[in-house]
């Protein structure tokens, strides 16, 4: 039997609550050793704990995410009015906003500009730009000039940069259809000589053992480290579930990198392959919902193109 060809609203979907979800269930163990985890929950970590208050639904990862989602929709885009709905969110909410996005943030309100100086290549913009790639689909070259702007806003070192754009790059193949992803990151990465530290990330990707990923190593919180993960569970891992529930079980910056892993695997399989008991405890799942059918719809002119093919 022919298995369906998912449509592209419902790897939409799939990219931004698998990416909720992900977030969701590694923020209880964010930071913790794999011996504590272990320790805590012995039964390994299957179930979307809530950490949520109704004045403060979403964490960093998908508050963020999800502003930058609705103001692609605008037209022209605005990167100031990005920064400041950002910067909004920080002051009001700011829960799990990390240390390098916090200063990024507060510079653009007392200087109007966002940072120039490039501080560490860590992975805040990894955990947010996803929807970029829904709202680039039909230009590869606005594709890479939107990531590499968007992750700029906080994060101007250039690996955070190359990173977020390769991140990108991979989604918008995988809501494409296409699951032979690497060789189209690294055509991008090599063709505007990206640093090698992403690069080389990227290259292990096929060959690496999930044992060898950088989950508790020096890398840690590092943008090259959160894409090597992300990369390697969406090109190996055929169980989203399974997936994320040992990410989150492995310790490290648990939430942002099964965030990250979690939007790719959602944009492979769509929104039916996250466990329905994930999706009813997410807060706001709908808005999530509506958002990826917004920004999908430009691109889905008629009912041939909803169903792109396998390849």
């Amino acid at each position: 039997m022919v298995k369906r060809a998912l449509t592209l609203a419902e790897r939409a979907r799939g990219m931004l609550l698998g990416h909720a979800a992900g977030n969701a269930l590694g923020l209880p163990t964010e930071g913790l050793g794999a011996d504590e985890i272990a320790r805590r929950w012995p039964a390994g970590v299957r179930e979307v704990e809530r950490r949520d208050t109704p004045d403060s639904p979403w964490d960093d990862d998908v508050a963020l995410s999800l502003i930058l989602g609705e103001e692609l929709l605008s037209s022209p885009v605005d990167l100031r009015r990005i920064m400041q709905r950002w910067a909004a969110w920080a002051q009001r909410d700011g829960r799990g906003l990390g240390r390098q996005t916090g200063d990024a943030l507060r510079h653009f309100e007392t200087h109007g500009t966002p940072p120039t100086a490039a501080g560490r290549p860590t992975n805040g913009p990894l955990s947010r730009t996803l929807p970029l790639a829904l709202a680039t689909l039909g230009s590869a070259r606005n594709r890479l000039s939107a990531s590499w702007h968007v992750a700029a806003l906080t994060h101007p070192h250039p690996e955070a940069g190359w990173a977020a754009v390769a991140l990108t790059v991979a989604a918008a193949r995988l809501l494409a259809g296409h699951r032979d992803f690497v060789p189209d990151v690294l055509e991008v990465l090599r063709a505007n000589e990206s640093p090698a530290s992403v690069v080389d990330a990227v290259r292990r990707v096929p060959i690496e053992r999930r044992e060898r990923l950088p989950l508790e190593s020096a890398g840690v919180g590092l943008a090259a480290a959160t894409l090597e993960i992300a990369l390697w569970f969406a090109w190996h891992e055929p169980d989203l579930e399974r997936g994320l529930a040992w990410l989150a079980a492995a310790g490290g910056d648990s939430d942002t990198n099964a965030a990250a892993a979690g939007g790719l695997m959602g944009a492979r399989d769509g929104e039916a392959a996250i466990p329905a008991r994930w999706l009813a405890a997410l807060p706001d799942a709908d808005r999530l919902r509506r958002l990826a059918d917004a920004l999908a719809a430009p691109h889905i002119p008629d009912s041939a193109s909803s169903n792109p093919s396998e390849s």
